[in-house]
This record gives C-alpha cells, structure tokens and sequence, in this order.
C-alpha cells in the first residue's frame, strides 16, 4: 500500500477520534491549552521588554546596525506575542464551548428526571454552572466588546440620519 493512500485513512480516523471525545476530556486538554497560552504570552512579553530596553538603550552613538538590530529584534518579539496572544484567545473560546457543552449535558440530564422539582434541578445544575461562568468570565476578560451606537450609524438604505438631514436643509435656507 502506498503512504499516499493511507495518510487520507489516517487523516479520517484522527478526526473520528477526536469527535468521539467527550466534553470533559476536551475540557481538560483545553484549560491545557489556555494554561500554554498564558505561558506564552508572559513569555512573549518579556521578550518585548528586553527588546523595547535593547532600542530604549540606543544612544547617539549606536551605529545604523545598531538600530536596525535592535528593530528587527522589537518586530520579532511583537510578532511573536501576536501569536501568543492568538493561540490563546483561541483555546479560551474552545474552553468555553466546551464548559457549556458539558452544562448542557447535564441539563438535558436533570430534565429527563420528571419527578424533580424546579427547586431540586436548580441545586443540581447550580455547581455544574460555575465552570461555564469562571471559563466566560475568562473569556470576556480577554475579548474587547465594543457597543455600536446605532442612531450615529448610516441607515442601510442610504437615507441621511437627523443630524445629515437637518444640516442639508441649513443650506437651503
């Protein structure tokens, strides 16, 4: 058998595996990846500290390659943090996910058993739900929201807003 004809296989049972994984195990190795990508940014950072000291400590002196070094150094280390900080964001997003996956499981749980009370599922789900709120919490501590102001938004249909409209009529006047 060719190795052409097998790497497709072996393509196709990876992703099989890894669908048939439960929540909780892709929870884990996620909150794994989060913990390597905060690594990774404190890593990163403190290398665009002692690139930001290495162009901060140019004098007058320095020569041309001096500066330039010190630059390509800066470029690198941002670089690198970009990607740190990528990864990351990423494997929060799929920590979350997968904290509301597993929630939802337990739901669905809870709601098959009919002679619960409301009271009695509550107290149930109520410490399944911390995970779900500590891993969103995460999440939003990292991700920038930002509110749109939809009376100073252009209107879709290319029709002047209030404020366009009133100055047009000023120049009729």
């Amino acid at each position: 058998m060719s190795p052409l004809r097998v790497l497709p296989a072996v393509l196709a049972l990876t992703v099989v595996l890894a669908a048939c994984q439960s929540p909780e195990k892709k929870a884990v190795k996620d909150e794994v990846k989060v913990a390597q990508g905060v690594e990774a940014v404190c890593a990163a950072r403190v290398d665009v500290d002692a690139a930001l000291e290495t162009v901060n400590a140019l004098t007058p002196q320095s020569t041309i390659g001096d500066a330039e070094k010190a630059g390509e150094q800066l470029k690198s280390a941002l670089a690198k943090l970009e990607g740190a900080e990528e990864q990351l964001n990423k494997a929060e997003v799929k920590e979350y996910r997968d904290q509301v996956a597993i929630f939802r499981k337990e739901v669905e749980t809870v709601s098959k058993d009919k002679s619960l009370t409301l009271e009695q599922a509550a107290e149930k789900l109520k410490g399944k739900a911390a995970p779900v709120v500590a891993a969103q919490e995460q999440l939003a501590a990292t991700t920038v929201c930002v509110e749109i102001d939809e009376t100073a938004a252009p209107k879709k249909d290319g029709a002047k807003t209030d404020e366009k409209a009133k100055e047009g009529d000023k120049g009729q006047s």
